[in-house]
C-alpha cells in the first residue's frame, strides 16, 4: 500500500521559490494547513531598500494566511525566509543557508517567474531559463532530493491547436537560444521576433518551453515533475472560495470592465477559455510530487508533465465568462465607475475597431477636454492607451483555442486513495 499524500509530506523540509506571488502564497497556505511540514524555506530577494525578512512578514499580512494563523500563530516559525536572487550562481544564498538546504530539502517547488508579456527575449530569457537553470544546479547538491516540481504554463506550446502531455522538440536548441540571448552576440540583433517565437504570441510563452527542453535534454538526472497550468484564476474552495492577488488578462478584462472602461474586444464568444483556480494548480502539483517520489528514478525516464486544464473535463467559453461578469457588473458595482458596462466581445474585426474609435476613444477625448477646461490635468487618453496595448496581448488567445489532453492527470488519480482524492 502506497504511502498517503500527507503521510508523503509529514516532517519534511521544502524548499519554494516564487513564493510572494499568487500562487505561491496559495501553496505556502496549504503546506502550513494540510501538510505538516517541518519546516518550509521561501527563497525571498530584497527589493526597494526592503530586507528579504521584512518582506516574509508582509507575505503573511495577506488575507489568505488569516486562518491558518489564527488558529496557529506559531506557524509563522515553521517558515524559515532565505535571502537570495535566482539570477545568482547558487541562487546567491549564503553559505551557512546553502548547507541547510543542501543537507535537509527533500521537495523542491520552483514557481518563481517573469510573466510579462512584453518582456524583451534577453530579459525574460534571464529571468524564466536561467534562474531555472539556477534552481537545478542547487538541487544537484541537495543530498536528499525526492522531487522538483517546475511550474510551467499550458501555453508553452500554443503554436500547436492540440498540446498533450509531453516535451515537444523546437526548431533551435538551447544552446542556439543561449547564443541568442547573449549581449555579446550582436549577430542576434538580426533576429526577428517572427522567426523566434515560432509562432507563440510573447517571450513568455517562448521562455516557457525553451526550459521544459532545457529540463528534458540536461537535468534528466534529477526527478523533475512539469505542470502546466492554464488561466489561472480564484481560489474554488481553500482556503475559502474568490482569493485573489493576480493581475492575469482574464483579471484586467473584469476589473476595466466592472469600471465601464473596457468596452469592446475581438472576441469570439464560442471559443474555450481554459481557466483552473489556482488551488485546483496548487493540488495538482502537491499530488504530483507525491506520484514521483513513489517511483524509484531512472535517469532515461521521460519527465512526467502534467495539463492543469479544465477544458477537456469542464468547458467554459468566452460566452459564459462574459455573461458572468455582465450578472456581476450589476449585482456588485464599482465604486469608480467611469461609463456604463455594456456588451464588449466582438467577433468582427472591422466591427471591433469602430467600437474602439467611438466607446474607447471618443469618451476618452470628450472626458480630457472637460478635464483641461475645468483646470485638470487630462488623464483618459492615456488610460485607453493602455488598455488598447493590453487588449492586443490578450486578442491573442480570446480568438483562439487549445485542446489539452490530461491522461496524466487521470492516471494520477487512479492512484489515490479516496481521502487522497477529496
Amino acid at each position: 500500500m502506497k504511502m498517503s499524500i500527507l503521510k508523503f509530506y509529514e516532517n519534511r523540509e521544502v524548499f519554494l521559490t516564487g513564493v510572494t506571488g499568487s500562487l505561491g502564497k496559495v501553496l505556502l497556505e496549504k503546506l502550513l494547513r494540510s501538510c505538516n511540514v517541518r519546516i518550509i524555506y521561501i527563497l525571498i530577494r530584497s527589493k526597494k531598500g526592503i530586507p528579504a525578512e521584512e518582506r516574509k512578514t508582509e507575505l503573511f499580512r495577506s488575507k489568505i494566511f488569516k486562518s491558518v494563523l489564527l488558529k496557529n500563530p506559531d506557524i509563522y516559525n515553521k517558515v524559515k525566509c532565505i535571502e537570495g536572487n535566482l539570477t545568482r550562481e547558487n541562487l546567491g544564498i549564503s553559505y551557512s543557508n546553502m548547507n541547510l538546504i543542501t543537507k535537509n530539502v527533500s521537495v523542491v517547488f520552483h514557481l518563481a517567474a517573469s510573466v510579462k508579456l512584453t518582456e524583451s527575449f534577453r530579459d525574460a530569457f534571464v529571468n524564466n531559463v536561467e534562474t531555472t537553470k539556477n534552481v537545478v544546479e542547487v538541487c544537484r547538491q541537495m543530498k536528499n532530493l525526492l522531487v522538483l516540481v517546475h511550474t510551467s504554463t499550458a501555453y508553452s506550446f500554443c503554436n500547436k491547436k492540440e498540446v498533450d502531455e509531453k516535451i515537444y522538440t523546437m526548431y533551435r536548441t538551447y544552446k542556439e537560444f543561449n547564443n541568442i540571448a547573449n549581449p555579446e552576440n550582436n549577430a542576434s540583433v538580426e533576429i526577428t521576433d517572427e522567426n523566434l517565437l515560432e509562432n507563440r504570441p510573447n517571450t513568455y510563452a517562448l521562455t516557457k518551453a525553451i526550459t521544459e527542453n532545457y529540463l528534458n535534454n540536461f537535468c534528466r538526472d534529477l526527478p523533475i515533475v512539469i505542470v502546466r497550468p492554464s488561466i489561472v484564476g480564484s481560489t474554488w474552495k481553500e482556503p475559502f472560495a474568490g482569493w485573489n492577488d493576480m493581475n492575469s488578462g482574464a483579471d484586467y478584462i473584469a476589473a476595466t470592465g466592472l469600471k465601464g472602461i473596457l468596452r469592446s474586444i475581438l472576441c469570439d464568444k464560442e471559443k474555450i477559455c481554459d481557466f483552473i483556480p489556482s488551488d485546483a494548480v496548487i493540488n495538482l502539483m502537491l499530488s504530483a510530487a507525491w506520484r514521483k517520489s513513489t517511483t524509484p528514478h531512472e535517469r532515461e525516464d521521460e519527465i512526467p508533465v502534467y495539463n492543469c486544464t479544465s477544458g477537456s473535463i469542464n468547458p467554459f467559453t468566452w460566452q459564459r465568462f462574459f455573461k458572468c461578469l455582465n450578472t456581476y457588473y450589476w449585482k456588485y458595482p464599482s465604486e469608480n465607475t467611469f461609463l456604463y458596462p455594456t456588451n464588449i466581445p466582438k467577433k468582427s474585426y472591422y466591427w471591433n475597431r469602430v467600437c474602439i474609435a467611438m466607446q474607447h476613444r471618443l469618451p476618452a477625448m470628450l472626458t480630457d477636454v472637460f478635464r483641461v477646461a475645468i483646470g485638470r490635468k487630462p488623464k483618459m487618453m492615456t488610460v485607453y492607451n493602455k488598455v488598447q496595448k493590453r487588449m492586443k496581448l490578450i486578442e491573442y488567445f480570446t480568438t483562439r483555442e487549445w485542446t489539452f489532453p490530461a491522461g496524466n492527470v487521470g492516471e494520477l488519480l487512479k492512484m489515490m486513495s479516496t481521502q487522497d482524492k477529496q
